[in-house]
Parts: C-alpha cells; sequence; structure tokens
C-alpha cells in the first residue's frame, strides 16, 4: 500500500456502549466504515468493547492496523493527572464532556507519537483524524476522494498544520474564559505532520501538562490547551481556516506543491521598454508552419504586500498587446504592438481598459483570440471578447462580446478548444462544462462531466489544450487568497472524442510560490513549453522534460 500518510484514530468505549446522541458502537462503525473503504492506512488504538467490532473490520479492510488494546486507565494522560486535584470546565456538555472523554481526546498526542514510534507503512508523515470525522462532511463523495488523493501526495519535509475556526491566539490574560469555554482555535478533529513535529507535540504534554493542570486546576479540551501551548510560545503550529466540516482536512495547497525550478530550462527575452509599461503573460499558438505569441504589456506593478502600483495620475489600469513571431529556437524576431482601432465595439467610460490575458488560438485557417475586457462590456463589468487576430495589419478585428451561459458579474478564463474543427470553451471545471457559441453569441454548455478530485472546486482554465497525438493536454490553476495571492498548477488531460477528464499531475508551481501566472503553453521534442509571468510581470520561457511532469492521478 502506497502512502505518504498514515492516519492514526482511536476507538475507545467511554460512554458504556450508550453512545452520545444514539452514537452507539455499532453505528459509530458503521460510519467508519466510509473512512476505511477509502483505502488510506489508518492505525486505530481500541478497548475491549471495541476491539471485536474493528476485527471484523479488518476481515475486510487490510489498511486497518490495530496498535494496542488499552483503557483509559492506561493512557498517559491519566496516570500523570489522576493525583492532581482538578475540576471540570463550567460551561460544558455535562452529558458529552466527563472527565473520561477529557482524558480520551487528550490521548490524541501519546497515541501519535506511539504510531510515529511503530510506523508499520514506513510513512513520512502522520495525521490525526477522529474515530467519527465523516459526520462533519456535506459532500462525503468529494471529501472520501480529496482524502484518498491527498494520502498520496508528496509533502514538504517538515511540518505541522491544524484546522482551526479562530484566526487569533488565545489571550493569555483571559484566563477564565479559557478555562470554561470551549476554545476554537483549532478544530480538534484533524491534524498532519511530519514524524518529528508530531512527536514534538507529546513531549510538550509531557514538558507542561502536569503543570498546567497544577495551576489551573481546570481539565480543559484538547484544544483548549493547544491555544495555550501556541499562546506560551511552545508550539508553532501552522495554521489554516476550516470549520467543523468538509473544509477542516483542506489543507493549504502549498504543503504539498512541488517547485520545478531545479528542473527547468528559463529563456528570458529582451522586450522593448514602453514607457510607464512593462511586459506580463504571454500567449502561444503554432499557426501555419510559425510560432507566434502575443504578450500583455500592463501599466502597474503589484508589490511584496499585493497592493498595485498603478502609473497613471487617475488610477487607471492599462493593457497593451505586443505580437511576435518566433524562430525555430523560440527567440523573439520582432516585437510589434497591436491596435484596438479596428474592434468596433462601443467603449464605455471605466478604470481599467485594454485586452487582458489573451489567448491565441486558431480554427481552420483563422487565427483568433479570446480575451477578458472591461471597456468593451455592455453591462460595465468582465466579459470574454473573441475576435480574430489579425497579423498582417497587427489589429483585432471580427470580434465579439459573448454572453456566459449563467447570470454572472465576473467573467475570465474561458479556454478555448477545437475538436473536429468546431470551437468550443471549457467553461468551469468543477463541474466540468463545455460549451459552444449561439447565434446569439451566448455560451450554451453542451457538455458536462462530473469532478470531485481534490481541489479542482477552485480550478480555472489558464492555457488551450494541445493535441500530444493520444489526448488533449493543458494546463489550470488555481488560487489562494495569501498576501500576496498564490497560485498553483496543475497538467490536464482529456479524452479527444468525449472531452471527458483523464489524468492530472502534482499541483506545482514554476519557480516560487505567489502571483505567478501562465496562458502559453506547447509541446515539443519531449518537453513542455511554458510562457509565464511573475507578479502579473517578469515573464519567462519555462521548459521542462515530460517525464518531470507526469500525469500520475485519474479523475
Amino acid at each position: 500500500m502506497f502512502s505518504h500518510i498514515t492516519f492514526v484514530t482511536a476507538f475507545i468505549d467511554i460512554y458504556n456502549d450508550f453512545g452520545i446522541d444514539n452514537k452507539t458502537i455499532e453505528r459509530q462503525c458503521n460510519t467508519f466504515r466510509e473512512i476505511a473503504s477509502i483505502g488510506i492506512p489508518i492505525i486505530i488504538f481500541v478497548c475491549k468493547n471495541t476491539q471485536p467490532y474493528i476485527e471484523i473490520l479488518k476481515t475486510e479492510f487490510e489498511n486497518l492496523f490495530i496498535l494496542e488494546v488499552l483503557n483509559i486507565e492506561d493512557t498517559w494522560v491519566y496516570k500523570n493527572s489522576k493525583s492532581i486535584d482538578f475540576s471540570l470546565p463550567f460551561y460544558r456538555n455535562t452529558k458529552k464532556d466527563t472527565v473520561e472523554y477529557m482524558y480520551l481526546i487528550h490521548s490524541k498526542a501519546e497515541f501519535l507519537y506511539k504510531a510515529v514510534e511503530v510506523n508499520p507503512w514506513k510513512s513520512s508523515h502522520f495525521a490525526w483524524i477522529d474515530f467519527n470525522i465523516s459526520y462533519l462532511f456535506k459532500e462525503p463523495e468529494r471529501t472520501f476522494e480529496y482524502i484518498r488523493i491527498f494520502a498520496q501526495r508528496t509533502i514538504t519535509d517538515s511540518c505541522l498544520v491544524i484546522p482551526g475556526c479562530w484566526r487569533d491566539k488565545i489571550s493569555l490574560l483571559n484566563t477564565e474564559y479559557y478555562m470554561n469555554n470551549v476554545v476554537w482555535r483549532f478544530c480538534g478533529g484533524f491534524l498532519l505532520g511530519d514524524a518529528n513535529s508530531i512527536k514534538k507535540l507529546f513531549e510538550l504534554y509531557r514538558e507542561h501538562f502536569a503543570d498546567f493542570l497544577k495551576t489551573h486546576k481546570t481539565f480543559v479540551w484538547d484544544v483548549n490547551f493547544w491555544a495555550w501551548l501556541e499562546a506560551k510560545g511552545h508550539w508553532t503550529p501552522r495554521w489554516y481556516e476550516a470549520d467543523h466540516n468538509d473544509t477542516i482536512i483542506q489543507i493549504p495547497a502549498d504543503i504539498c506543491c512541488k517547485n520545478l525550478y531545479r528542473d527547468v530550462a528559463i529563456t528570458k527575452y529582451d522586450y522593448p521598454m514602453i514607457e510607464n509599461f512593462g511586459p506580463g503573460s504571454a500567449s502561444y499558438i503554432y499557426f501555419k508552419g510559425e510560432h507566434l505569441v502575443n504578450t500583455r504589456y500592463i501599466n502597474y506593478s503589484i508589490l511584496e504586500n499585493g497592493c498595485y502600483d498603478i502609473r497613471h495620475s487617475n488610477g487607471i489600469i492599462i493593457s497593451k498587446n505586443m505580437f511576435s513571431t518566433l524562430n525555430d529556437k523560440l527567440e523573439p524576431i520582432h516585437f510589434i504592438e497591436m491596435k484596438e482601432n479596428n474592434i468596433s465595439l462601443p467603449s464605455n467610460h471605466c478604470y481599467i481598459y485594454g485586452l487582458e490575458d489573451i489567448r491565441l488560438y486558431s480554427v481552420g485557417d483563422t487565427l483568433k483570440f479570446i480575451a477578458t475586457n472591461i471597456n468593451y462590456s455592455p453591462t460595465g463589468y468582465n466579459r470574454m471578447i473573441v475576435g480574430e487576430y489579425d497579423i498582417e495589419n497587427h489589429s483585432y478585428k471580427n470580434c465579439i462580446v459573448t454572453k456566459p451561459p449563467y447570470d454572472t458579474v465576473c467573467e475570465k478564463n474561458w479556454i478555448p478548444l477545437i475538436k473536429n474543427e468546431k470551437e468550443y470553451f471549457i467553461y468551469k471545471w468543477s463541474p466540468l462544462e463545455i460549451g459552444r457559441l449561439n447565434t446569439e453569441n451566448e455560451l450554451e454548455i453542451e457538455i458536462r462531466h462530473d469532478i470531485i478530485s481534490p481541489w479542482f472546486h477552485k480550478v480555472r482554465g489558464s492555457t488551450i489544450f494541445i493535441d500530444n497525438g493520444e489526448q488533449f493536454v493543458g494546463l489550470v490553476h488555481f488560487s489562494e487568497e495569501t498576501t500576496p495571492r498564490r497560485y498553483y498548477h496543475i497538467l490536464v488531460s482529456l479524452d479527444k472524442d468525449t472531452l471527458k477528464p483523464l489524468k492530472y499531475s502534482e499541483i506545482f508551481c514554476f519557480q516560487h510560490l505567489g502571483i505567478e501566472f501562465c496562458i502559453g503553453f506547447m509541446i515539443q521534442n519531449d518537453e513542455y513549453v511554458f510562457w509565464i509571468s511573475q507578479m502579473d510581470r517578469e515573464p519567462l520561457m519555462i521548459s521542462i522534460s515530460i517525464d518531470k511532469l507526469k500525469l500520475i492521478y485519474e479523475f
């Protein structure tokens, strides 16, 4: 069984099979079956009452490993607190939050430590997952698939990530509150880390828990003690925002993002200077035996804090576009600025002008483009413009403003896809929706495929898709709202006949985590070639061996 992560849980009967909210042992086992059926390696701690039920599950699922049969009295927390005088929090569920329950939830650190020591699957990372966590999931099918795929990911060597509801650390001055109320700085039902970081948590228990209990004389919830450790500076886990639902296991993408910088060759073009403007994203097309590129120029810079430095007295953002023909080495032969004088669409007053993120594509003998735009949009919001890219007159012609299939405000990242000389556009990815423009220039969705793979609910289009002889291959991306924003890329293949998604790659970045955008892509001589921008500027051509960026996951 291949997995970078071993999942650890416990099923200890602390309510003498009466359960809570009708959650008897049998019913809890039936719920846990959903997690076991994913196929991820799970170490489980049981007691004498629950062992027979898990033994039955083990006959069905080889991925279950009973590490120890024990009672609450056998745990480290119990042994090191039984002689201390303490009370339970005032504001608690007296039926559920018993002293036995408190012993159990604080034993997570010990169970994880023991799992690391035994490590039957030789995993590099370990995750605590509550036995009944699937009760929380609103979209269980998607979330189970997320867990299955995530377990196979290559993860950052050193990390400890944990979800939480509260952004701010607790105040140590507010002792009365965090002694008597649940503190949701951390959710408690899931955490993930490398072996050393996991062991560190239990070492912190051995160092601080008894003194904490003697000082405060209140046996608080595990998440309260963890929040105290963090506030004291003893523990510095990576917090991410979540709630008690499917988001609890949706870790930040950078934890399993592959950086390609060691495997790529970089080419930097000598772009011409335009006052107050700089080159950024570039789109590529091979058309009638020539390599063609369109490069967007912009009049702003993105600062490290994510703010825009706009080089216009009225704060207006303007996009220009530069056309280039490349030689056989994919180096520019010339740079010619494209003109918008033939667009023949009314231009409205706004604060963003020009054609943004042009993607070049061809239909038969016609070279075309699709771009995001505001000033030609009749709505005053982003709309997609489709037209012909005239390389003889260096202008755009026969342009239309498209209508989206749904009533939306912002439209971006429609990806052209040519199948049997017919012009399709990938509109969204979860579910995958592909449509064609009707006579009223409205996109009608004709093809739908469900996608439940991790992160694809956030995925957007990036590049056009290339026919590699067996399938269509292209690049997609998603972003996370950090400061500045972070972009993540995934290579995807589609069936050439049905356009059904087939496989996809690891999540990756090209050079660094940040605003790293890519709309240009080609395949040449067993290499993938990408045209990327960094912070919406600093364009580069990146090439990498196909063997270094494999499509390894199936949809």
